[in-house]
């Protein structure tokens, strides 16, 4: 059985040489297809649901609407992580703060950022945009603290 002043003497596994640096950061965070917010429920619970999210003049963006727990807890609570990954590359988790804006304007110009992401054109993209467009959606941005990254490409197998 392992002590606890013998744990306190283990030296874990030095994980530096797979940091990214911040060109690499924000290349995964636009590559990302979406990403995973997390909060914390009243109970303590921790929760993470996948979202899709837009990077805006070099800014993160996400969007919730306002009848869901995350949006509640994140008014209570705004920390937040957001954990992105790109295969081949790596992933990267943003820890921060998220400020909720319902402006409808920027709530637009998110979704016109994410339909065009996502190459749609036509009808496809007005049905998109007028069930997502809704009065209860806002935009979230996402305020970075700090970056904890691992480049995958570094891993010598």
């Amino acid at each position: 059985m392992t002590s606890e002043s013998d744990l306190k003497k283990v030296v874990w596994e030095n994980l530096s040489p797979f940091r990214m640096d911040q060109e690499t950061i924000d290349e995964v965070i636009n590559e990302a297809r979406g990403c995973a917010v997390c909060y914390v429920k009243k109970d303590g619970q921790p929760v993470s649901v996948w979202v899709s999210h837009a990077v805006m003049d070099g800014k993160i963006y996400v969007t919730t609407t306002e009848n869901r727990g995350k949006t509640a807890r994140w008014r209570a609570d705004p920390r937040t992580s957001l954990t992105f990954a790109v295969p081949g590359k790596g992933a990267v988790t943003v820890l921060g703060t998220v400020t909720l804006d319902p402006d409808p304007v920027l709530r637009r110009r998110f979704l016109e950022t994410l339909a065009d992401r996502g190459g749609q054109t036509g009808e496809r993209r007005e049905l998109w945009m007028k069930h997502m467009n809704s009065e209860g959606r806002v935009t979230g941005l996402i305020t970075p603290k700090q970056y904890i990254t691992f480049d995958e490409r570094k891993l010598v197998m």
